[in-house]
């Protein structure tokens, strides 16, 4: 009968560590990328800066999306400085075209910067 507690106990205590594991490994690896909807057409650029040029990807157009991990700021385009690191482009006006290239769109032209207060992180 101890014997049957112990493993019993032991299991209980395996769980209890494998959860409290996994609750740590899922707040490490929680990513806070976001996917974007883009509301008026952005470009991506190889900086914050147009003098950059563009990373050679089609336009994004409104309603097209982009997954983004972090902003950062830079030249201001006549509505904010605020810029979007973007990691992955999905075209829906290009029948769902998806390509994963990395650059910066300017915040304004995707969300009105919104996800800068808070859902994303500053890079």
């Amino acid at each position: 009968m101890r014997g049957k507690f112990r493993r019993r106990g032991a299991s209980i205590a395996a769980v209890a560590a494998l959860s409290a594991g996994g609750l740590v490994l899922a707040a490490g690896s929680a990513s806070a990328s976001s996917w974007l909807t883009v509301q008026t057409g952005a470009a991506v650029f190889k900086s914050t800066n147009l003098a950059a040029g563009t990373v050679g990807v089609p336009d994004l157009w409104g309603g097209d999306l982009l997954l983004t991990d972090c902003w950062s700021t830079g030249q201001d385009l006549g509505r904010g400085n605020i810029w979007y690191h973007t990691i992955d482009e999905r075209y829906n006006h290009l029948n769902g075209l998806e390509l994963t290239v990395t650059g910066w769109t300017y915040a304004p032209y995707v969300d009105n910067s919104a996800a800068a207060n808070g859902s994303i992180p500053h890079c």
